[in-house]
């Protein structure tokens, strides 16, 4: 039995699988860990250029799995389908357009081993094109303070690496519609469910920017999707997460006002989302805004949200 699985969707990557599969299978940690593949029926390359790579590390080709959804299922299908072949002791994410550094999951399972954590977090790198910035999480002793202070760096599933019994608790709810932020609906509730917490330093995970990933545009699905994510925590954990909820709103709305001229349907949303907004919410996300226009068009809907989106609309164009 293995002591880490690795579960890894596959999607429309063939731009990026063999930068992603040679740093799996170039870790550091030789035994003991497995690396499941889930292929959500992909239209390109990626799944062919994935086993050619395999072939090419005798080695490895036991410790790894190649799933092979019939139709396309979805990100949280993907990664249901992995933790469902999932065997190791402990169970991290990795998204097939990024790579990790050779000893990422050595460091980590040596850490859970030494502390007995039930969640160990690792720094990450944002990867752009011509450069990179890396994000060091706050190290705290509690769940509820790494929660409170680290802000969006709590909230990616590759960089957390869990017990099993965690990753796969039946009280999860994850539905497959949510396709944004399921990372984060996903990882509160694991977070929830630990009692210890563990760091490890000088070892990074790197997540790529990718134009055409899903983070990178934004329609009414997306605004549809983080809005239950949202419903959800707040019906199991009440009040709990404000800051992650005013967040997640502050995104919403700000992301509506930049793609309204390429889905006109955002502009009932941010209408409707905002008229519904307590005051109080509406001064704060202006006040936690960070760049100038969104905080100048936020200001301006306090008077008419109609007129700013429609304003909007004619300067974007």
């Amino acid at each position: 039995m293995p002591e880490v699985s690795v579960c890894i969707p596959v999607y429309g990557v063939e731009k990026y699988i063999e930068r992603c599969a040679r740093s799996l299978f170039e870790q550091t940690m030789t035994d003991g860990i497995e690396f499941i593949f889930v292929n959500d029926c992909t239209t390109d390359k990626s799944i062919e250029i994935l086993e050619r790579i395999l072939a090419e590390y005798p080695g490895r080709q036991a410790q790894t799995k190649i799933i092979h959804h019939a139709t396309n299922k979805g990100l949280v299908a993907a990664r249901n389908t992995g933790l469902a072949h999932a065997t190791g002791d402990y169970i991290i994410h990795c998204d097939s357009d990024d790579w990790v550094d050779l000893n990422f999951y050595e460091s980590l399972y040596k850490k859970a081993v030494e502390t007995g954590a039930d969640v160990v977090v690792a720094p990450y790198k944002r990867e752009y094109e011509k450069e990179s910035a890396a994000e060091e999480p706050l190290e705290c002793d509690n769940i509820d303070e790494y929660i409170k202070k680290n802000d969006r760096k709590v909230y990616y599933l590759w960089s957390k690496l869990y017990k099993r019994q965690i990753a796969l608790d039946k009280t999860l709810y994850c539905p497959e519609h949510i396709q944004v932020t399921e990372d984060i609906l996903r990882n509160i509730q694991m977070l929830n469910l630990c009692q210890k917490i563990s760091f490890v330093s000088g070892t990074y995970y790197h997540y790529y920017s990718n134009d055409s990933s899903l983070t990178n545009n934004f329609r009414e699905i997306n605004f549809l999707n983080i809005k239950e994510m949202c419903n959800i925590l707040r019906q199991k954990y009440g009040d709990k997460y404000p800051w992650i909820h005013i967040g997640m709103k502050r995104g919403i709305l700000v992301r509506s006002m930049r793609y309204l001229c390429k889905y006109p349907a955002l502009e009932a949303l941010f209408i409707k989302e905002w008229q519904n907004t307590p005051l109080k919410e509406k001064i704060k996300i202006i006040s936690i805004e960070e760049s100038l226009k969104a905080k100048a068009a936020l200001f301006s809907a306090l008077f008419s949200a109609r007129l700013t989106t429609s304003l909007l609309r004619h300067i974007m164009k």
